[in-house]
């Protein structure tokens, strides 16, 4: 069965939605039933969010969606502090580095091509 670029799609909004609720519902600690930390939660949270991204937006560059993820996080943070949960630039920088896991594959890729590509 082959998955549509629309069905992608659809599956990245749910994420997107399921992500922000979880981020900034009555959900703290909802981590540590699952066995995880909470930096660890938001690191793989944000890595899963960008690979999908980077699937549902294949003409994008991925540094580009990575950058719009990441003010995301951002925002998220900012507006934890409105709900009566606090934002954390610990949390921040663990949404960035799954972020940063998610795209640094590409950009080693691209590297390698572009080392590899003979010079005109």
């Amino acid at each position: 069965m082959k998955i549509s670029l629309l069905q992608i799609r659809l599956i990245v909004a749910l994420g997107f939605a399921l992500l922000t609720g979880l981020l900034l519902g009555p959900f703290q600690g909802l981590e540590a039933h699952l066995g995880l930390s909470d930096k660890t939660a938001h690191a793989a949270a944000f890595y899963v969010l960008s690979l999908g991204l980077f699937a549902s937006l294949p003409r994008v560059r991925r540094t580009d969606l990575a950058l719009w993820v990441f003010v995301f996080a951002a925002g998220t943070e900012v507006v934890q502090s409105f709900t009566g949960r606090s934002g954390s630039i610990e949390d921040l920088i663990a949404d960035a580095a799954g972020i940063v896991i998610a795209v640094l594959p590409a950009m080693v890729e691209r590297l390698r091509y572009s080392l590899r590509a003979p010079e005109a």
